[in-house]
């Protein structure tokens, strides 16, 4: 067996490469260091090094690949789910297509193809889904039979197969191999690599990187990046960083020499059963994503835990065994000669961990993987190595930067007890609106008792438990998923149009909510915001926050309070970035960042009826005349108090109401009942999010993000390029007003009432892929689907468009205006 043939390999070492680091000392000082030289690792501080940075340390505790890379089945490919995943999976198949020529280290890639199998019809629709996004990427791929998995595959089973998708590129290497190539190409750009050298801790000085603490001393650094996998939790934690990793046993098996087996043969993905088969030097090898995973405590794994793996367990694994005989026949007569048990690392929600931590400035996390690092490595580290040399992410970062989280989602608990559903998340379907099952009930609004009793079927997002939507009497609280129309899609059709045609009531308690406070909360305010805040007591401003590069950081409103007090507004889960933001930049200057978020209610009364409805309840004047939109005031309504802002998410005549925690339950039951005889209804976030698409409000982290700028988002508006002092990211922008954009913000429908749009899907005209969706709902006043999309600066709005709607082309209408009430008519009565 040649030694690419040997894929768990151990013992790699830069000294493959480098002879005498060993002998060389520790430096005491660098501008970066990358701690890990697993394949994550190396390939983060290689493209530092291809960026010209130079005084970059790579640490490894033991040797390189010794973590996590040097077990992994190696499987790569080239698209992925979504536009960024897979323009990250993209590159990273063009890099280990040179990867052994450039390097001098064959990685032994064979590109051999894949399937994805389906063995249900709502697993074929998913995959064609996943189809369009790999086609408007450019990259080869089919929906095919089962006749022709069969032929593609002989040893494949097409036994309770629907179909499958067929891409051809994707393919395997050694794993462990691919990441000593990428070590050596870091060391030959500069890279000062050590192994053998244990970090004990991360010292942090007014919450910035200080120094890499090491058994073989300290060294002073401006940047740190832990790409130290199942580890990472705990060294971030040591200078107070919270960043949501946990363990688990992930296995695969591989066969004696079988017949059949022998290259070029696709990888199966056998997602309904939850594994994967792959040739291997005449063998086959048989992985698991199964569905209750087996956390483990990263504090129980030894310190020198290196190459390290866990003891076999069969009994786990014959579930998954059963289903892969089943997949591949030939299997049931094949021994088995090796069971590799070892951890990976998981998050939350299965997206990987990448950017600079909320509570450290220049520690930055490349970690948690969810067993695909392989397939992410090069992306990834070209990334994040952008991402530390510009000051901004330079792709669109928001489903994997580390701040998306709340810290209370990195608790030991939550994670050991979500880790369980995380691994088989992988291969399970990806259905739209998804719930996590485990790890629930950690964080609840004031108002959580009251919406429960009134039938909330409960989402969770940064731990919090929302009202997604209100079962009837009789109906089961809970999600029958689809690509169709869930089981929720009556019931928030029918809040919808409470809140467009009478009154709604919404707890929106968890959005983000920051008090600014001082001498300098203005000038604070003014140098972060794009709009100006300088504005009479009492009005409220909706603005962006940029980064350097111009990107969309955050949106949200702002009202002033008092001449030196503002309350800031954001959504839920943008609360770590929020505050992270506003923190550093009152750093040094005479104002507080308080965060308000679990002091304060919100009762959103959204609808015509909402100022009639509020008149039962308040003596306040809330006539346009008096509290016109786009203001504020501090009034008693109820039994109690609130700042009401009149501002809508819904597009709609609407007031927010703000109680403090202790008044909310009180001012939610006097709501209700001056709701009587008003059609007054519970709503939750699922008509909320179809009453924005309608209105085309934007949605953070969907809509807009790190790489879109004002302009190209369609909100110039917000941009006052003329404040004194300017704001983060005017100079990115400035020259880009009067321009047309690349790329532009526009608002799509369907034509056909019946489809459904969610996201990712691609818009044609003229049979020229022209932009994609980016997030979408069903207009249950306009009657289709409708959201939001970027297209082509070039493309002209009209109807001669068609949507990809999995698989299925469908004739719509783009607009460079909201389909509902763009003249704001309804929103300022």
């Amino acid at each position: 067996m040649s030694v690419v043939d040997n894929l768990l390999e151990k013992g790699l070492s830069a000294t493959a490469f480098d002879p005498d680091a060993a002998r060389r000392p520790l430096p005491g000082r660098a501008r970066t260091v990358v701690i890990g030289a697993g394949i994550v690792g190396s390939s983060v501080a290689h493209h530092l090094a291809a960026l010209g940075e130079r005084d970059v340390v790579l640490l490894e505790r033991h040797s390189v690949a010794a973590g996590t890379s040097w077990h992994a089945a190696g499987l790569v490919s080239r698209g992925r789910g979504t536009r960024m995943l897979t323009a990250l999976a993209d590159y990273g198949m063009g890099f280990y297509r040179q990867l052994s020529t450039v390097s001098g280290i064959d990685v032994g890639l064979r590109q051999p193809g894949s399937i994805l199998l389906a063995r249900t019809p709502e697993r074929v629709t998913e995959l064609r889904y996943a189809d369009g996004v790999a086609r408007h990427a450019g990259i080869p791929s089919e929906m095919i039979t089962p006749e022709r998995v069969a032929e593609l595959h002989p040893l494949a089973s097409t036994t309770r197969l629907v179909g499958g998708l067929h891409q051809p590129d994707d393919g395997h290497l050694n794993p462990g191999r691919a990441a000593l190539a990428i070590a050596a190409l870091a060391h030959r750009g500069g890279v000062t690599i050590r192994e053998g050298v244990t970090v004990t801790g991360i010292a942090a000085s007014a919450g910035r990187i200080r120094a890499v603490l090491t058994t073989d001393g300290e060294v002073e650094c401006e940047t740190v990046v832990l790409a130290t996998g199942l580890w990472t939790r705990d060294l971030a934690a040591t200078c107070g960083a919270a960043v949501p990793i946990w363990p688990a046993a992930h296995l695969h098996v591989r066969t004696a020499p079988v017949a059949g087996a022998e290259e070029p043969l696709p990888v199966l993905r056998d997602l309904d059963g939850y594994l994967y088969v792959r040739t291997h030097a005449g063998s086959l090898l048989v992985g698991a994503f199964e569905s209750n995973g087996k956390p483990l405590d990263p504090q129980s794994l030894p310190g020198s835990f290196a190459f390290g793996e866990l003891a076999p367990d069969w009994d786990h694994f014959a579930p998954i065994r059963a289903l892969a005989e089943e997949r591949v026949p030939v299997l049931r007569d094949s021994e088995y000669v090796r069971f590799l048990n070892a951890p990976e690392s998981f998050t939350p929600d299965t997206a990987f961990c990448l950017g600079e931590t909320a509570e450290v400035a220049g520690l930055y996390v490349a970690a948690g993987f969810n067993s695909q690092g392989i397939i992410y490595a090069p992306g990834a580290g070209r990334a994040l190595a952008e991402w530390i040399v510009e000051g901004a992410p330079t792709f669109d970062a928001g489903s994997v930067d580390v701040q998306r989280f709340s810290p209370l989602q990195a608790t030991r608990r939550y994670l050991h007890a979500r880790t369980v559903e995380s691994l088989g998340n992988l291969y399970a379907m990806h259905w739209p609106h998804l719930q996590p099952t485990t790890a629930r009930d950690l964080r609840r609004t004031p108002l959580h008792d009251r919406v429960d009793a009134a039938g909330a079927v409960f989402g969770e997002m940064t731990g919090y438990e929302r009202a997604n939507w209100y079962a009837i009497p009789g109906q089961p609280r809970e999600y029958v998923y689809s690509y169709g129309r869930q089981s929720w899609f009556e019931r928030a059709g029918e809040e919808h149009r409470a809140a467009r045609e009478s009154v709604a009531v919404f707890d929106l308690s968890t959005f983000s909510k920051v008090e600014i406070a001082g001498p300098e909360a203005l000038a604070l305010l003014q140098h972060l915001c794009t709009a100006n805040v300088d504005v009479a007591v009492g009005r409220v401003v909706y603005t962006l926050m940029l980064n350097a590069r111009g990107g969309i950081v955050l949106d949200g409103t702002i009202t002033r309070l008092t001449e030196d007090r503002f309350l800031v507004v954001t959504p839920t889960a943008a609360h770590t970035r929020t505050l992270a933001l506003l923190q550093r930049a009152a750093s040094g200057r005479a104002v507080s960042v308080v965060d308000r978020t679990a002091g304060l209610a919100t009762i959103a009364v959204m609808g015509p009826s909402s100022r009639e409805l509020l008149a039962r309840i308040t003596d306040a004047d809330l006539s346009t005349g008096a509290l016109p939109w786009g203001r504020a005031a501090e009034i008693e309504v109820g039994r109690g108090r609130a700042l009401c802002l009149r501002v809508s998410f819904v597009g709609e005549l609407g007031y927010e109401l703000y109680p403090t925690s202790d008044l909310a339950v009180a001012l939610y039951d006097d709501v209700v009942v001056a709701g009587v005889g008003l059609g007054l209804r519970a709503a939750g976030y699922h008509a909320l999010d179809s009453l924005r698409c309608e209105k085309g409000y934007r949605h953070l982290g969907h809509d807009i993000g790190p790489t879109d700028d004002p302009y190209q988002a369609s909100l110039g508006s917000t941009v006052r390029l003329e404040k004194d002092g300017g704001f983060v990211g005017r100079d990115a922008i400035a020259d880009r007003a009067e321009e047309r954009p690349d790329r532009r913000q526009v608002y799509v429908r369907l034509d056909d009432p019946e489809p459904l749009l969610h996201h990712e899907e691609t818009i044609f005209r003229d049979g020229e892929a022209v932009g994609h969706v980016t997030s979408g709902a069903y207009g249950h006043t306009i009657g289709g689907a409708c959201g939001l999309a970027y297209v082509r600066g070039d493309v002209a709005a009209g109807s001669s468009f068609t949507v990809d709607c999995g698989g299925r082309p469908t004739s719509a209408t783009v607009s460079d205006t909201p389909f509902y009430d763009p003249q704001n008519a309804r929103l300022k009565a």
